[in-house]
Order: C-alpha cells, then structure tokens, then sequence
C-alpha cells in the first residue's frame, strides 16, 4: 500500500511539473476568453501580475488551462470538470483573495464549460492560518 502511493504521489507530482511549464499548444483547444484581471494572482505555482489575459482549454477533454498575458509567454495549469452554480450567467473567473494573495480557483465558459482548479500548497498553507478569504469574480469575454 505504501509503494501505491509512492507512485500515486509522483506520478501527480509529475503531471504538476508538466502544467507548470511553457509547452506549445495542443491540437484541441477549447473556447476561449480574455479577461482584465486588476490585481496580481496565482495560478498553480506561478505569480501573475495585474493585467489582459487570453485564456482557454488544452488537451481532449479540455484538461489544461491555458492562460498568456497579452504579448507574453502561455502557462498551463491543470482543471477539474466543475458545476456552474449559476446557468443563467455569462462567462467569469473566480478568485480567492487571502490579504494582498489571490488565487484562481474557477473558469466558467459557458454552464457546460465550467472548471475548477486545485488548491495550491500556498493557498492550503494560508487557509490552514485563516478561517476564510473573499471570493473575487472577473467577466470574461469572448476572445474569438
């Protein structure tokens, strides 16, 4: 059992290490969308300042996101299939704001293209010190 999760452990460890990196774009490439964000961020283990992003899904079931900032490098994290709360709503991203820290933790395309993304290890560091964060919700628009 211990060496199940040995592997378990790295085999996750090097799906993360494969996100975090600059890849090109995969063939299928998922809608997407171009947001303003007005504060710096985090997505997975990379720091994002304040500014217009492009982002959309990677891969066959759309499990990466891809998100570049208008004239700069593409990151990729990974998603979790989500449910949209809310289906009567347009497209947004979701944050979770802990002081000056933000994290993205929800992409809503559309209430059938809708991702969540898992807590980093900061995020889980800083809720294990806190009760609770704000939520912060950005629209997003089509960028087709």
């Amino acid at each position: 059992m211990q060496s199940l999760k040995k592997y378990l452990f790295i085999g996750l460890m090097a799906v993360f290490a494969v996100t975090s990196l600059n890849i090109p774009a995969a063939q299928a490439q998922g809608p997407g969308a171009a947001a303003t964000i007005p504060f710096n961020f985090s997505v997975g283990s990379t720091q994002f300042d304040a500014g217009d992003y492009r982002l959309h899904t990677e891969g066959s079931a759309g499990a990466f996101l891809a998100l570049a900032r208008i004239g700069g490098d593409t990151k990729f994290s990974m998603l979790i299939p989500g449910v949209n709360s809310d289906p009567n709503r347009g497209s947004y991203l979701v944050f979770h704001r802990y002081g000056t820290e933000a994290f993205l933790t929800k992409v809503v395309f559309s209430p059938a293209e809708t991702y969540d993304l898992p807590r980093t290890a900061r995020e889980k560091e800083i809720l294990s010190g806190t009760n609770s964060g704000d939520q912060v919700e950005v629209p997003v628009g089509s960028a087709r």
